[in-house]
């Protein structure tokens, strides 16, 4: 039993569901649950700040309505969670995501050569072909209308070449024949759907059919919801599908590719990650309809089978389908940045049978801009023996760590002095991530950790009140005060006598992920493994997602001082790890030390010191004794070569057994920069190269630099 869409009836008071289970569509109904907690001290329910509170829950939405309205003094409770979502939760929590329907589909709109081409917003051009791939049946459907310049006998010689080609003498038969064909159709997607094949197709249905005609795309006998949306500074129309889910295909790469292309066309990214292009032509679509229909059929074919194949490899909506369920939101609400990972939260809580916040309002003018990640300069050189070091899930690992939720906040120290130091940056001109550059902690956190007697800070304590003391004191109230407190970066005290609710649910996520990577590695079928890969995979999107979540201010858990809490903690780990780093190689504790620089990957032919000798790195490879593959990265294990290294206990570099050295494939564009001295680096198209402009220090990419730039080269 697993959901596909789902519909909120507010004159009925009920919830609609669609299922698919064992490939039939199934519909649901269920009474709406109305409900809100308030402030009571002989409650019978506890929220996540453990303070009583009573519950009032109705069916009626009008009885609902009336009665949080006479509430509407006091401090509610969950008065804001939609009735819908609280359906998916009590009825679909911990229940498998759907085997889905899933169709892709292209338009090709015909040319006016007096007006051109037509929008959405005004189609005043006719559809001229519509192919549709229809997953679950591995069939491939075009539907086309012939241009002028063909015969009907010529254009139903071309049609005849291609399997389940079909044409129509005008658009309304083609229209009428593709609203047919998406009738079991779960989730229907495209490239740029959004932007341009769905607010078309809905808008010409209009044109050609009727307006009541245009329920066929959705369930439940609903018109498809008219939205605006942004895009390059202009406003455009699409529509939202009700009961079968639309996904534009192109933005679930965005969302899920975690690296920026140099184009999002369907050429570039079908070359890209599948080596495949559409069809290539001479002169406009215009000309190829009306003076090649044959190739014109093949390019519209070839569009949907690029879709078909980029979802085959990437799982990009099964992923979004398993995210949906894990969660219990609607899979439109996946491509959101905020409410997977609140109802998350919110389900945890629930678990743990306690009740959260409504969300806030926070003003526009409110200050919510948290300092961000720590950035290390790259030290301009050749260097040798390089190594890396990478902190496991530092953001998720450091909220674990300190405990950090909403509901385990103690205090904060207040940021006097810290506000003033940012703000006279910004005020001399520097950016708000400038005006941090290298501040670790708080100024307040910093003299607390120097256990600083003549600095006076006040802590503000979340109880009510507050208390002016010195540094040196409130470190002593904290590390020696016998309280289960501990103090971030950013001058906040959490408690960690019991578990928050954020904490423990990273904990669960990452003990989990930890095991279906396990299972991945010991699956022995192809299925099975895409399946753990799939799972671990949501989890992973999960842990990453959680941080940037709680640091938007439409997140009902969202706090500004968790938010730098994390931000500010990961920075000091993260110079402790660089100074015990080049502790251990140079015997001095410094973050920015001799032997601390910043790196990157390198190409093959690197050379590489062992024991034996200077070697590239391809050879080194090539010497392991054992090579295993994962996804498009292959391993070499088993290498008798050692390569400098550093141990902890040791004062100088020792030569280090080799765990494993990894390689992979790139289509990246490569660029070779020759320097003056006839020194040459290979890098790919969007490498980061440092140069020295004029007297300043830039990260540019190998098509920015200029003849006049100097570029870092060996120093002998």
């Amino acid at each position: 039993m697993s959901y596909v869409d789902a519909l909120f009836s507010k004159d009925e008071d009920k919830i609609y569901v669609v299922e698919r289970v064992n490939g039939q569509r199934i519909y649901q109904e269920y009474p709406a649950n109305y409900l809100f907690y308030f402030n009571d001290p002989r409650g019978k329910f506890r929220t996540i700040y453990n303070t009583p509170v009573s519950r009032f829950s109705t069916r009626s939405g009008k009885e609902f309505y009336k009665e949080s309205k006479m509430h509407s003094k006091e401090h509610l409770w969950e008065s804001d969670i939609k009735p819908l979502v609280r359906c998916l939760e009590e009825n679909y929590l911990g229940k498998d995501a759907p085997d889905l329907h899933i169709a892709f589909f292209d338009i090709e709109v015909d040319f006016d050569p007096v007006r051109g081409y037509s929008r959405p917003e005004d189609p005043f051009n006719p559809i001229t072909a519509i192919s549709i791939y229809l997953a679950w049946l591995d069939k491939l459907i075009t539907l086309v209308v012939p241009p002028k310049s063909y015969s009907w006998e010529s254009a139903e010689e071309v049609v005849n070449q291609f399997s389940d080609c079909f044409l129509f003498e005008t658009e309304k038969e083609m229209i009428e024949t593709f609203l047919e064909l998406i009738k079991d159709v779960d989730i229907i997607s495209g490239w740029n759907s959004e932007g341009f094949d769905i607010p078309y197709m809905v808008m010409r249905t209009i044109a050609v059919l009727s307006k009541d005609d245009t329920r066929r795309y959705c369930l439940w006998n609903q018109f498809p919801k008219k939205r605006m949306f942004e895009r390059f500074g202009a406003e455009n129309l699409t529509f939202d599908l009700i009961g079968r889910v639309h996904l534009d295909y192109m933005q679930l790469y965005r969302k899920y590719t975690y690296e920026e292309r140099h184009s999002y066309s369907l050429d570039a990214i079908g070359e890209y990650e599948l080596d495949e292009r559409k069809i290539q032509y001479d002169g406009t679509l215009d000309q190829l309809y009306n003076q090649d229909f044959p190739k014109f059929v093949d390019y519209n074919r070839q569009d949907t089978m690029l879709l078909a194949k980029l979802d085959k490899k990437l799982r990009f909506i099964d992923l979004a389908n398993d995210l949906a369920h894990d969660n219990t939101v609607l899979l439109p609400t996946t491509m959101g940045a905020v409410a997977v990972t609140e109802q998350a939260i919110i389900n945890e809580a629930h678990r743990q049978g306690l009740v959260v916040q409504n969300r806030s309002n926070h003003d526009e003018n409110s200050d919510t801009q948290a300092a961000g990640a720590y950035v290390a300069y790259p030290k301009r050189g050749m260097h040798d023996y390089i190594g890396a070091i990478d902190i496991n899930s530092l953001y998720p690992s450091a909220i674990r760590a300190l405990n950090m939720a909403c509901e385990t906040i103690v205090g904060q120290i207040r940021p006097i002095a810290t506000d003033k130091y940012i703000a006279d940056k910004v005020a001399a001109g520097s950016s708000f991530a400038d005006a941090w550059e290298n501040m670790f902690g708080s100024l307040e956190y910093q003299a607390v950790m120097n256990m600083d007697a003549g600095i006076e800070l006040t802590v503000d304590w979340e109880g009510g009140g507050s208390d002016v003391m010195t540094a040196s004191d409130v470190w002593r109230l904290i590390f020696e005060g016998n309280q289960p407190w501990i103090l971030s970066a950013n001058g906040t005290i959490f408690k960690y006598d019991s578990k928050g609710i954020v904490p423990g649910l990273l904990e669960r996520w990452y003990a989990e992920r930890q095991e279906m990577q396990a299972k991945k590695k010991t699956a022995t079928t192809p299925a099975d493994i895409a399946y753990w890969d799939k799972r671990q995979l949501v989890k992973k999107i999960n842990l990453n997602s959680l941080y940037g979540a709680i640091l938007n201010p439409g997140c009902r858990f969202f706090d500004k001082r968790i938010g730098q809490s994390t931000t500010l903690t990961g920075r000091v780990i993260a110079k402790h790890m660089d100074a015990f780093t080049n502790e251990c190689i140079t015997g001095k504790y410094d973050h920015t030390g001799d032997a601390i620089i910043y790196g990157d990957s390198v190409t093959g032919d690197t050379m590489i010191r062992t024991d034996n000798g200077q070697v590239t790195i391809a050879e080194l490879f090539n010497q392991c004794s054992q090579h295993e593959k994962n996804g498009d990265k292959e391993y070499g294990v088993q290498s008798f070569a050692k390569v400098v290294g550093f141990n902890a206990f040791e004062d100088l570099p020792v030569m280090s057994n080799i765990s494993y050295v990894m390689r992979h494939k790139t289509k990246k564009k490569l660029y070779k920069i020759t320097l003056q001295n006839d020194k040459t680096v290979t890098v790919t198209e969007d490498h980061s190269v440092m140069v020295d402009r004029a007297g300043f220090l830039l990260e540019v990419k190998p098509t920015e630099i200029l003849d006049t730039d100097l570029i870092i080269c060996l120093n002998t």
